[in-house]
């Protein structure tokens, strides 16, 4: 009977361990789908038990995400005002498929034939918002000296947003080499990139090639400088695919044959570019200057941009305060419209943005803007254009 009464000991405690296995592998398979797991009492009462900080981890290693909202009032000269809500909403994740290679992707809402906007109008009686795939590459880093990308990524350049709005994700190949400490220089790059505009059947393709060599913390501590060659090989097809309706971003280029069916630009684009900017601190605030110039080589008039900035912040006794002015003027035939900024810093356009932006909460921030624009050649009746913005901006 003592015999029979440990065996049964046995068997019963084998039979819970297995239970509790097969249960906690259940668990475990559940939580990281539904990020949830119902844990029943002896009494029978269903009870949730919250996982997030299982899944927390994972999420924080391999993904990301961010939302925007956004109220906008538009008011120029006599014609109506405009009050617009927009919405923006990106997910993607960072993959280390092998020690020296990164997958990335990132999805965005947004028009397909709009590159430099992932905004999506609460508009349309109700109907459902576009979700796209905005980037997929893989990159490649064997050091500290060398990272090549291929695929769908961001602008890998140092910039501000005067030729290329951040929002426009390139196509193509693209290499950074890396020095440190090159005597008094702290850092320099060479920056190449080879892009894809639009592969044409039975004609030539449009392509981008560009270089940039930047400077970090030369001579004086932090500032920085470079320079950047843009090279265009036949545009002539962007400027078909914004006459056919396949390219959006506000075209204000001057183009030949507009409304016929067929248009081409009355020059080329081979565009330079020069940044240089400076951070310090002012009681411990931190504040930085910048200033861009780039002008269209292949361009005889209206060839010119620029672009000023101060700002400063976060600022500890306001609320981690960031705030920031730029004035920008880029002329006509500067460089492509539909690639760069077109709030207020579209080709033919002058003017001025005053921004402010703090946190409310973890992961939550509010950003107010003021902008006031005018056009630079304008054939009869030129009134300014003023925009004002909320934001609340969310990421996790």
């Amino acid at each position: 009977m003592k015999r029979l009464g440990v065996y049964a000991r046995i068997i019963v405690f084998n039979t819970v361990m297995l239970l509790q296995i097969s249960s906690a592998d259940a668990i475990s398979e559940t939580e990281i789908q539904n990020a949830q797991v119902l844990d029943v009492h002896s009494n029978g009462s269903p009870t949730v038990k919250d996982v997030s900080r299982l899944a927390q981890p994972i999420w924080k290693e391999f993904f990301f995400a961010d939302a925007r909202f956004r109220q906008e009032s538009i008011f120029q000269g006599d014609s109506p005002s405009r009050y617009r809500y927009r919405i923006r909403f990106r997910m993607g994740g960072n993959f280390p498929v092998h020690p020296r290679v990164n997958l990335g992707f990132r999805m965005v809402t947004g028009a397909t034939d709009d590159p430099t906007t992932g905004n999506v109008d609460l508009d349309d009686y109700f109907s459902k918002k576009g979700f796209n795939l905005d980037r997929l590459f893989l990159r490649y880093s064997p050091n500290s000296s060398l990272t090549a990308t291929i695929g769908k990524f961001a602008n890998p350049f140092e910039r501000v947003e005067l030729v290329f709005h951040n929002d426009v994700q390139l196509e193509g190949a693209a290499q950074q080499f890396r020095i440190d400490e090159v005597g008094f220089i702290s850092q320099v790059q060479a920056n190449l990139g080879q892009f894809i505009l639009a592969e044409t059947r039975g004609g030539p393709d449009t392509n981008l090639f560009a270089g940039q060599l930047y400077f970090k913390g030369f001579q004086l501590k932090g500032l920085s400088f470079g320079a950047m060659l843009y090279e265009y090989r036949n545009e002539d097809n962007i400027a078909q695919a914004v006459e056919d309706g396949r390219l959006g971003g506000g075209d204000t280029n001057a183009r030949v044959g507009a409304g016929t069916g067929t248009s081409v630009y009355p020059i080329g684009f081979r565009i330079i570019e020069g940044l240089a900017k400076y951070e310090l601190e002012i009681e411990t605030v931190p504040a930085w200057l910048l200033a861009s110039y780039a002008q269209n080589r292949l361009a005889d008039l209206d060839d010119t941009a620029y672009w000023l900035e101060v700002g400063v912040g976060p600022v500890p006794g306001l609320h981690r305060l960031r705030a920031l002015y730029h004035y920008a003027r880029v002329e006509q035939q500067s460089m492509i419209s539909n690639y760069n900024n077109a709030d207020i810093f579209n080709p033919n356009t002058h003017g001025h943005e005053l921004k402010f932006a703090f946190p409310v909460e973890k992961n939550i921030g509010v950003e107010l803007l003021y902008f006031i624009a005018k056009k630079i050649i304008e054939s009869g009746k030129n009134p300014y254009q003023h925009k004002t913005r909320i934001q609340i901006k969310a990421k996790f």
